[in-house]
């Protein structure tokens, strides 16, 4: 563990050094994405993402910070670490799911995206639940849980990536998880 942590440390230094110049998606209509780093150890951070420029940054523990655009949109990134598979932690995830007032399941799904990170697997391999419910502030929200797999080939779930809006944000927020689960990457 101590090797992998050291490969991962120099991986993520060398990705975050080289690529924290904004990186601008494919349509102009989406968001610019810059480098966030959170949970410094030592002489590294524990986990870094690109997420949206301007996006507020709010680290809620050593592992786990969430960006917000006002109050309707939502990224959180947290760095799990689970020693079971991401379609285990969808299952986990659904099951206290159902307790939520109003809840509506509306999808699962488990996908591959092309890693950007040096170091760790080419492919992340995830699982989704998206979910929708009303908020009593600020209405009817639908929200993506993924458990991603960024070193294992899918056999864990290092990381979980949550995005949350109204309806009308769907298009930008798939846009941020797609970003946010081909750069995230966990150190130490």
């Amino acid at each position: 563990m101590k090797k992998l942590g050291r490969v991962l440390a120099g991986a993520a230094a060398a990705a975050i050094v080289s690529t924290v110049v904004a990186v601008t998606p494919s349509s102009a209509a989406g968001p610019s994405y810059n480098y966030q780093c959170w949970g410094w150890a030592k002489d590294h951070c524990n986990v870094a993402v690109q997420a949206p420029k301007g996006w507020k940054f709010t680290q809620l523990d050593q592992f786990e910070a969430k960006f917000t655009k006002g109050t309707n949109q939502l990224l959180r990134v947290d760095g799990i670490y689970a020693k079971v598979s991401p379609k285990a932690q969808v299952a986990r995830k659904t099951a206290a799911l159902r307790k939520v007032p109003g809840l509506k399941i509306l999808s699962q799904y488990h996908g591959v995206e092309r890693s950007t990170i040096p170091g760790n697997a080419p492919k992340v391999v995830y699982y989704d639940v998206k979910y929708s419910y009303t908020d009593g502030a600020r209405g009817y929200r639908v929200v993506t849980t993924r458990y991603a797999d960024t070193l294992d080939g899918g056999n864990r779930a290092y990381v979980e990536l949550t995005v949350g809006g109204r309806l009308q944000d769907q298009a930008e927020l798939q846009q941020v998880l797609r970003k946010a689960t081909q750069t995230v990457t966990l150190v130490g």
